[in-house]
């Protein structure tokens, strides 16, 4: 008796039932992946959908409550510039200065803070990691204050 050999690998042909559903499901596939695709091209939504427009916008900005739960009262001051020749690291662009208390080193990447110089305002943010100054926030709300 010869014994048959068998090898580990053999040809699957395209007509086994097998190559058709595999070339069916990528068929499928490829077909439901370009109407998708349409779909949302032409459905007129223009937002990012990557995500890489994350500047927030001011008004955005002055309703977040959520976000920024840390406040301070204060009068609101430029930050004094280093005297010249000086290196000085400097944490903030401006000072909340409060009553009786640390003054607050302020800044913010949302709010314009030059336009609350010199009035009494109330700020709300997020406490930073500070390392010069006794208290750094970043501010997210400015409320003027009467």
């Amino acid at each position: 008796m010869e014994s048959e050999k068998v090898g580990l690998l053999h040809k699957i042909g395209a007509h086994t039932k097998f190559g058709k559903i595999v070339f069916g499901v990528l068929a499928l596939a490829i077909i439901g992946g370009v109407l998708t695709g349409l779909s949302m091209a032409s459905s007129g939504n223009r937002s990012n959908a990557a995500g890489t427009d994350t500047q927030p916008t001011a008004k955005a900005a002055n309703q977040d409550t959520r976000t920024f739960r840390d406040f301070a009262e204060g009068t609101l001051t430029k930050k004094p510039e280093p005297k010249k020749g000086v290196i000085d690291y400097s944490e903030g662009t401006h000072l909340l200065v409060r009553q009786n208390a640390v003054s607050v080193a302020l800044t913010s990447s949302v709010v314009d803070l030059a336009q609350f110089e010199g009035k009494k305002v109330k700020v709300f943010g997020e406490t930073q990691k500070a390392i010069k100054e006794g208290w750094l926030m970043d501010v997210g709300k400015v409320e003027e204050l009467k």
